[in-house]
């Protein structure tokens, strides 16, 4: 063999294949398909009516993908994964999606209401008071509006799970359903059931299975996180407590599974910023730092957000 001649690439019954490996031949073609589908305009992707967030995320949630949402208590995730995924579905109604909402800290009705109050422009308290109760009009009108939400593929579960249910419940639908896009939001940890008994080895859990769910289902995962206390720490003041992949708690682990992580900061309504922050107005501002981004770009996105109820548009 001559010396600068490569070996024979062999068929797929070699060592090779058989222990699981691709031949780079294959890598080329697949990736030769991929750019001609997004030149076509056909790449299996879910828009947003965000403009700013799809060109971050070229196009939109991608099948296969780990979304981390993560931020201080209080600020805003699952009122932001709530809209992103009432939109995503709204944007793509000619596209098969379910998604699975394994929630914990709040049952299926109050996510619906926390998701109507803003059609009906009424607070959660207006809506549950007892001392100054809704009028007739007014209650006529949030049954009307809320209606909308009962045709929504959207299915809860505020039973803590093992991974194991989970990843055996989105297999039993992949086979139901296999040209559907499934969703699966993970509001909280602790919605794991098993034998971890610390939050960080539950988060290290459900980004473990979330990888088998994506390779083998090719779902679409979002989890929650928490960030740690280094945010709050006086020295982050200079940089108006803007907040860094660092500051995710279990960031190592669940830093390294995700292909994005988005980290939500409200800098006037949490730190009291005055001045313009990332060139934005603090005031109304939930900043959307996208800090990792294995595909696409980083920067912060600005949404426009009134949390008493739970509102928030994109700024232009």
């Amino acid at each position: 063999m001559e010396q600068n001649q490569k070996p024979e690439l062999q068929e797929s019954s070699d060592v090779f294949a058989d222990r699981g490996f691709q031949r780079i031949d294959k890598a080329v073609k697949q990736s030769i398909v991929i750019v001609k589908q997004a030149k076509l305009g056909q790449r299996d992707v879910l828009p947003t009516s965000w403009k700013r967030l799809n060109r971050n995320l070229l196009g939109g949630l991608q099948k296969g993908k780990l979304y981390v949402v993560a931020g201080r208590p209080g600020v805003g995730k699952s009122a932001f994964s709530n809209q992103l995924i009432f939109d995503v579905l709204d944007t793509n109604p000619d596209k098969n999606i379910r998604v699975l909402y394994w929630t914990f800290e709040m049952p299926g009705y109050q996510q619906v209401m926390r998701s109507a109050s803003k059609d009906v422009r009424k607070e959660i308290g207006q809506l549950l008071s007892v001392d100054t109760p809704l009028s007739d009009v007014d209650f006529k009108t949030y049954a009307k509006k809320v209606q909308k939400y009962g045709n929504y593929p959207i299915y809860f579960n505020n039973v803590p799970r093992t991974m194991e249910f989970i990843m055996n419940t989105n297999e039993e639908v992949f086979n139901k359903h296999p040209n559907d896009t499934v969703i699966n939001l993970f509001d909280h940890s602790r919605l794991v059931r098993g034998n971890e008994d610390t939050e960080l080895k539950r988060l290290n859990t459900i980004s473990k299975g979330c990888m088998w769910l994506q390779s083998k289902l090719g779902t679409i995962n979002i989890l929650l996180s928490q960030l740690n206390r280094n945010i709050e720490q006086e020295h982050r003041a200079k940089n108006q407590y803007q907040p860094l992949l660092t500051d995710l708690f279990g960031g190592d682990s669940i830093g390294q599974d995700a292909h994005v992580v988005m980290i939500l900061n409200r800098p006037y309504d949490l730190y009291g910023i005055t001045e313009p922050y990332c060139n934005e107005d603090p005031r109304g501002l939930l900043a959307v730092h996208v800090e990792k981004n294995r595909d696409g770009l980083l920067g912060m996105i600005g949404y426009e957000a009134d949390m008493s109820t739970f509102t928030i548009k994109e700024r232009t």
